[in-house]
Parts: C-alpha cells; sequence; structure tokens
C-alpha cells in the first residue's frame, strides 16, 4: 500500500497498520514525509469514564470468566505523545458490558443499591419503544417482542462479580493484551469498551493502586461488523433497540470515529472464532485530562499523584 503526504496522522493511527510498536508509528511517519517535530503523535481524544468504573480490578489479562460471547482477543498500545515513544509500565484498567449490555461490580456507582438496575436500565429512564426517527428496516435495527419494543433485562449488581474487568502493565513496546469478548450493548450506548491508562501508582494485592490517569478512552467496533455480530447469539438474547453509532451521543460528541479498532478475523467467514481487536492511545504522561463530558471538549489539567 503507497502512503502519500496528505495521508493523515489520525487515519494512519486509527487504521491500526502500525499498531505492532510505536517504533513503527514513528517509521511510518517518516515514511509519510513527517518530520519529528511536526506533532504527527497527537493526543488521542479523551472520552468519558462512565458510571461503571471500579478501582481495584483484578491483574489479569483473561477477563472472561464463564460470560458466553464472540471471542475477542484486544491489543492496546500507549505511545507517549510529545516522543512518539512506547510507554512502559503503564498501568491499562479496561471494563465493558457482558453479551446482555450487564456490567460486574458496581453498586458503589449506583445510588438506589443493590437490586436495582443501573443508569439507562431503570424503570424511570427512557419508556420502552422505539426512539424518535427508527427505522424498523434499517439493517442494525431488529424487531422486539411482540408488543413492541420491550426493556433491557434486569440486572441484580453485586461488588462480589468481576466478570470483564481487568488491569495489565504495558511492556517493553508499550503494549497490553486482553483476552474478552465482544461486549454487547444497552439503552443509549452503542458497542464499546472503557479503558484508562494511569501511571505512577503501584502493584499491591493483585491489583494496581493509586497513580494518575493519564487518558480515559473507550474502543468502539466497526459498525458493520457490531451489526452483523449483535445478530448472533448469544447478542439476541434481549430485545431492546440497539443503539447505532450514530445515536450515541459518546460516539458523536467525543470523536469516537477516532477509536474505531482495527479488526481482523481469527478465521475469515466464521465469526464465532473470534477477532483480533488493536489500537493506539496516545498520551501525556506527565498530566491528567479534565473529565469528558458530553456537550464539553475536555481539557488538561497539571499532574497529580492522587488516586484516580
Amino acid at each position: 500500500m503507497k502512503f502519500t503526504r496528505s495521508f493523515s496522522r489520525r487515519r494512519f493511527v486509527s487504521s491500526g497498520l502500525a499498531l505492532a510498536t510505536a517504533l513503527r508509528v514513528r517509521g511510518a511517519a517518516r515514511d509519510l514525509g513527517f518530520a519529528s517535530e511536526t506533532g504527527v503523535c497527537q493526543l488521542s481524544p479523551e472520552q468519558e469514564v462512565g458510571p461503571y468504573y471500579v478501582a481495584g480490578e483484578l491483574l489479569r489479562s483473561d477477563i472472561r470468566e464463564t460470560k458466553p460471547g464472540v471471542p475477542l482477543s484486544l491489543r492496546i498500545a500507549i505511545v507517549d505523545a510529545r516522543t512518539c515513544k512506547p510507554l512502559p509500565e503503564v498501568a491499562v484498567d479496561i471494563w465493558h458490558c457482558d453479551a446482555l449490555g450487564l456490567y460486574s461490580g458496581f453498586t458503589k456507582q449506583n445510588p438506589r443499591g443493590p437490586g436495582s438496575p443501573p443508569p439507562g436500565m431503570r424503570g424511570d429512564g427512557p419508556p420502552p419503544g422505539p426512539p424518535p426517527g427508527f427505522d424498523p428496516q434499517h439493517p442494525g435495527n431488529r424487531p422486539g417482542p411482540p408488543e413492541g419494543f420491550g426493556p433491557p433485562p434486569m440486572n441484580h449488581p453485586t461488588d462480589k462479580l468481576t466478570f470483564l474487568r481487568g488491569i495489565q502493565l504495558t511492556d517493553a513496546q508499550g503494549t497490553v493484551s486482553f483476552q474478552t469478548i465482544v461486549p454487547g450493548f444497552y439503552m443509549g450506548r452503542t458497542n464499546h469498551i472503557h479503558f484508562k491508562a494511569r501511571l505512577g501508582g503501584s502493584v499491591s494485592n493483585h491489583t494496581y493502586d493509586a497513580g494518575h490517569t493519564s487518558h480515559t478512552g473507550q474502543i468502539f467496533f466497526p459498525e458493520d461488523l457490531a451489526v452483523k455480530l449483535m445478530s448472533m447469539p448469544p447478542y439476541t438474547g434481549h430485545k431492546i433497540h440497539r443503539t447505532t453509532q450514530a445515536e450515541d451521543g459518546v460516539f458523536n460528541g467525543q470523536q469516537g470515529e477516532l477509536s474505531i479498532a482495527h479488526i481482523t478475523a481469527v478465521h475469515p467467514g466464521d465469526p464465532q472464532s473470534g477477532y483480533h481487536a488493536e489500537i493506539v492511545a496516545l498520551v501525556d504522561p506527565t498530566a491528567t485530562p479534565s473529565p469528558a463530558e458530553r456537550g464539553r471538549p475536555p481539557g488538561r489539567l497539571p499532574a497529580v499523584s492522587s488516586a484516580s
């Protein structure tokens, strides 16, 4: 594939073609005609942390536990946006919902306490039914139960569950790998994976303590792939309208198009065999971003040493 000078840094990074190491990012940048001082390693966009982050996740690479779903091998590279060099010893937290849109271990984030459905899944949320402008013929929208569009499945939060959560430390090439499943979806959100990059903390009791957060992001999937996978079990276990990327406020308001992972099938033609996903996060390890919020772009704050 022949690149030209007009090939932008954002397209280059989001394509996933140079994920293996940050040195490949630098080499490809030189091949594209970028000088090292041109700022080709610009910061990745911040996305909101959401209500389901839990501190003290386990240090582990396989976070599936017993959850069913299409297997996903996820690789994240953390790159210093100031130098285009890989960042080792960065704690990368990831968390996401299961095939039915449910999260583990978030009662502290749930003001109604254990046994209540989480935000976006409550009875006082959006009423059952399709959203305004819903197109039942769109390939990403499947019909609901016979009586109409039903609510999502009831959740029963408990801090004793840890599925689909974990932490890994980046290696010398700035990368971490996780074994998980393709996430499902829930009311108001398209398919996504949350992650944080933290520095300056310490490993203790099978987790990573303290440190400051240099990046909070979300990982998205190519929309055509998500549509295909969500039409298969176990993702068809509930019948709510699937929020498309075009309808997702985070994806549209926080540059989600720059956070779409590069996806390859383990065995082309057999989606149940699973996928490899790769993405690069370019961060400033000396700074802590202010939280991203919908409708307001995040600023950047001085680095702090307190826990995230």
